[in-house]
């Protein structure tokens, strides 16, 4: 019995983690959207705003510093952020290990344009990436590693949706 318990509490930890990302994702989205409000330009205290003033449109740019560029890409509706670093600008400790991060994920987001029905993320590959970002954060720990969490937690989404449609429905 105490075996059967075991099993169901490993088996229950994988669907766990995978939420949990999601949810570490949710929080970095919404960080990133409390800091973007911030940085918002505030009017000039001479001109005041009335209701009559149309409000500017939001235009979404990459984010562009010199070590990193991060741009958002669109999959069946749903924009997500992914961070790639140019090997040149990425110096100092921890560069390939972040670059190996890329890397895998690249490959990932490679293998879920190839082909939208079949599985894109095997297990084995979701622990090498999940490995290769503890690696680089433990190395680098002042990186910004937000955008890569995200992105994973959208291949994982993507991949437990595909998963779900690939089981045959109970015949009734």
């Amino acid at each position: 019995m105490k075996y059967l318990f075991t099993l169901a509490l490993f088996l229950s930890v994988h669907f766990a983690q995978a939420q949990l990302y999601l949810l570490n994702g949710g929080i970095a989205a919404a960080r990133l959207a409390a800091q973007a409000a911030s940085h918002k330009k505030k009017s000039p205290a001479g001109k005041k705003k009335t209701a009559t003033t149309p409000e500017p449109a939001v235009v979404v740019t990459p984010v562009v510093t010199p070590e990193r560029y991060v741009t958002p890409f669109t999959y069946h509706g749903q924009a997500v952020s992914r961070q790639r670093t140019a090997a040149d600008k990425l110096k100092g400790k921890g560069a390939t290990e972040i670059l190996a991060l890329e890397a895998s994920l690249e490959q990932s987001h490679a293998a879920l344009l190839a082909d939208s029905v079949s599985s894109f993320l095997p297990t084995a590959h979701y622990d090498a990436i999940v490995a290769a970002a503890r690696k680089a954060a433990a190395t680098r720990p002042g990186w910004d590693y937000s955008p890569y969490q995200q992105e994973l937690a959208f291949y994982q989404q993507e991949e437990a949706r595909r998963q779900k449609a690939a089981q045959p429905s109970p015949a009734k």
